[in-house]
């Protein structure tokens, strides 16, 4: 949701025979059941958008989603056909994705961040915006989801709101201000809810350093955490340096553990995102420089404050989404090593959206090849198997994919500025499901003549067959079958594997009691647990 500032190619090793079976990772159809299930990888068509989103909220069957753009599209329109204007937000079905032709509110600025009220019935907005619908509102509106219009809600601030958070007593902003309604608020302020007018509230915890990027609020509505770049809160910097849980009714600073091992703040380093679900909170950050030691992800206690796991990745995460098993978390990761993820490579692959457990399943270990800050004894989750392919995009000039990230019980919704998702065309928003709803089509990635199979022969009456291995997006499991002359015939050779695509290695089998001077012809076909199915070209060879 906010601008950084610093912007893996498969192991392969051959094996004698076949290829081992590492330890289980989780799939969508995963043969330890003690793991949890993702979403498919399919791409489910989406209304596109010409700019960014930063935001997405789900109400029902539709789906608000906020960011800087001026039109939408249907899935599969090339950009500049078919276009519809649409001001910084725009409404979405979520079981079809279609576009929401009467929800169309026109802001002259970005919106940056989006929270429903209680009752479900309002949408409090922040941003960069100062006119919804031709008439003023500074950085701060409420939508009538009934009718899609601005209500009399309007409280002024003097610059730019990243965040908005919701209680019943309590709107929420974090940002770049210095003022709310007037008065002297630094960068965090509360104003009264409803559909008519404002009032200032008293919260009023005194920040330091760099801005709010964003605040959630604890379920009873006494507490809010804040995450940012600002190095100290209430006069203190443990807590309080780029994370502060503060009591709303006196604006004090409560106890926040976390924050002694997560320390992200100033110039090069901030929180990123913030997420709650009720009773844990989850934040995400990034680190250039110096002044931070997370990339990565962590969960934490609402009670204590407590650290739960913290996911040591390197490669900026912006946003984070838990669901009832799984966290889901865009980003740009490109090594998580130590925290028994992706394998950091050269040169480096960027994987822009990955999920874990919500339970601690190891411990993180120190880095100890490429000198990044790291975590080691703390606890970690667990990577699950579930890795679809993005196309970075221009628009904001960083280089990224997806900057936000948002879920139900049967989808996974995931917003930025890509331009496609695994080679698919489908511009700024996509929708992943649940293997009862997704198509469940995604199979191993390689095919025909990328799949590289090779055959030889240097002793008489044998071939030598050697597979690359050939993970799947969304299964951690894949069956590969070795087919000699026909693939009407029983396959000469079968290896299952389950491991993360890392760990799909290559295979060699040797094939005897072949005859001298003929000719035999080779296949490999690889099936993943819901059927599909990836096949190499035939190859043959002479046998000496």
């Amino acid at each position: 949701m906010k601008p950084i500032l610093a912007v893996l190619a498969l192991v392969a090793t051959s094996l004698s025979l076949v290829a081992t079976a590492t330890s289980a990772s989780a799939d969508t159809a995963p043969t330890d059941t003690d793991l949890p299930k993702t979403v498919s990888a399919d791409v489910l068509p989406t209304v596109q958008i010409d700019g960014v989103a930063w935001k997405q909220v789900i109400v029902g069957d539709t789906v608000y989603v906020g960011g800087n753009f001026t039109s939408a599209r249907p899935a599969g329109a090339a950009a500049g056909t078919d276009e519809t204007p649409r001001s910084h937000m725009l409404a979405y079905k979520l079981s079809t994705g279609k576009l929401v032709s009467g929800f169309a509110p026109e802001f002259n600025g970005q919106v940056k961040d989006m929270a429903l009220s209680p009752d479900k019935k309002l949408l409090y907005v922040a941003g960069g915006f100062t006119q919804v619908d031709g008439a003023n509102r500074y950085r701060a509106a409420a939508i009538d989801l009934a009718t899609g219009k601005a209500t009399s809600f309007r409280p002024i601030f003097n610059s730019t709101t990243n965040a908005v958070a919701v209680s019943s007593n309590a709107i929420f902003y974090g940002g770049v201000f210095t003022s709310a309604d007037k008065t002297a608020r630094t960068k965090v302020a509360a104003v009264k809810p409803g559909d008519t007018g404002t009032s200032l509230l008293p919260f009023n915890p005194k920040l330091a350093g760099g801005n709010v990027n964003d605040i959630v609020v604890s379920s009873d509505g006494t507490q809010v955490v804040i995450g940012g770049a600002f190095t100290s809160v209430n006069g203190s910097t443990k807590p309080g340096y780029g994370l502060a849980r503060l009591e709303v009714s006196s604006s004090s600073s409560l106890a926040l553990p976390v924050n002694t091992e997560v320390r992200n703040a100033g110039a090069e380093a901030a929180i990123l995102s913030l997420e709650s679900d009720g009773t844990s909170f989850y934040g995400s950050g990034y680190n250039y420089g110096t002044g931070g030691n997370l990339e990565g992800t962590f969960k934490a206690d609402w009670k204590t404050g407590s650290l739960t796991w913290l996911e040591d990745c390197h490669g900026d995460t912006y946003a984070v989404w838990p669901t009832a098993d799984a966290v889901y978390q865009s980003s740009h990761k490109h090594g998580c090593d130590t925290s028994g993820g992706l394998p950091e490579t050269k040169p480096r692959t960027w994987y822009h959206s990955t999920a874990v457990t919500q339970d601690v399943r190891g411990t993180n270990v120190a880095d100890d090849k490429y000198n990044y800050p790291d975590h080691p004894g703390t606890p970690r989750p667990e990577f699950l198997e579930w890795y679809p392919k993005w196309t970075n995009g221009t628009f904001t000039s960083s280089g990224q994919a997806t900057w936000t990230v948002t879920a139900n019980d049967k989808y996974v919704l995931f917003g930025g500025e890509f331009p496609k998702v695994n080679g698919v065309a489908q511009q700024g928003l996509v929708r992943f499901a649940v293997k009862d709803v997704a198509p469940n089509k995604i199979g191993p990635t390689l095919k025909g003549a990328k799949w590289a199979l090779t055959a030889t022969s240097t002793t008489a009456g044998k071939a030598t067959v050697k597979w690359p291995g050939n993970p799947d997006k969304d299964n951690a499991t894949v069956t590969y079958k070795l087919y000699r002359g026909t693939m009407d015939s029983t396959p000469i050779k079968t290896v299952k594997v389950t491991a993360p695509f890392w760990k799909h290695s290559a295979t060699t089998f040797t094939d005897t009691g072949r005859t001298s001077g003929s000719s035999q012809k080779y296949r490999i076909e690889a099936v993943d647990p819901l059927g599909n199915v990836s096949r190499s070209d035939w190859v043959t060879v002479k046998i000496k």
